[in-house]
């Protein structure tokens, strides 16, 4: 379970050690614990080798429960696969989106601590799985979008999610550039781009192609010159 946990890393910077959003409770029951662990758990399994080629049984055995465990639960494998993304959303929006504007004020230091977490994640999944597996969201909403509408539709509601703090950004960077450009047209070009990143690393198997993405994000607002990290890592 260990092993499969760690591998989330999506939704985590090295900056970031919670395990739990702002809002869960600090002090989670037994049985919460163990909800969280089947989540987290299938999330992983979902994420790395699809919804419809992992059962409930090695869902059970990566969470270290029966499998009578799992449905006390979760009514099905479908309640599971609505559970895990929106496991999946709360924990991108926490760890990344609000870290980031919760540590940083201006618009290209949010921005870049965005994609400095998303190449991080990226490289230290290729370095664990020696592959990488783009957006797990993304990826289990196209997979299921047409069987399960209410993933899809769940999946809408996080990169709006997303969206919104783009958007926030580029009224940031508009505001400080004097520009006339269009906050709202400006945050959905910045959402497609990452959209663009994580699949188009997943494809290549190159992490640096989130830098590629930050790079072109950070000349979009205005901030050509901002890096992503201090000293950019080589490729």
């Amino acid at each position: 379970m260990r092993q499969i946990v760690a591998s989330q890393s999506f939704a985590r910077s090295p900056r970031v050690t919670r395990q739990f959003p702002m809002n869960h409770p600090a002090t989670p029951t037994r049985g919460e614990r163990t909800r969280a662990c089947i989540v987290a758990c299938a999330s992983a399994l979902f994420w790395q080798r699809s919804f419809h080629a992992v059962s409930v049984d090695q869902v059970a055995e990566a969470a270290e429960v029966n499998k009578a465990t799992v449905y006390r639960y979760f009514a099905d494998k479908r309640d599971l696969a609505g559970a895990v993304v929106r496991h999946n959303g709360v924990m991108t929006l926490e760890l990344i989106f609000r870290a980031s504007f919760s540590d940083y004020d201006a618009p290209q230091d949010r921005l870049a601590a965005i994609y400095r977490a998303a190449f991080m994640t990226h490289s230290q999944m290729h370095a664990s799985n020696g592959d990488m597996y783009g957006c797990p969201i993304v990826g289990l909403s196209l997979e299921l979008g047409q069987e399960m509408p209410e993933v899809r539709e769940e999946a809408s509601r996080i990169f709006d999610e997303v969206e919104r703090y783009f958007t926030a950004i580029a009224q940031q960077a508009v505001a400080a550039r004097r520009r006339a450009d269009d906050p709202a047209a400006l945050g959905r070009t910045l959402t497609q781009l990452m959209h663009g990143a994580n699949a188009s690393s997943r494809l290549a198997v190159d992490a640096g192609r989130v830098l590629d993405a930050g790079r072109a994000s950070l000349a979009l607002i205005g901030f050509p010159d901002t890096p992503i990290f201090p000293k950019e890592p080589s490729r």
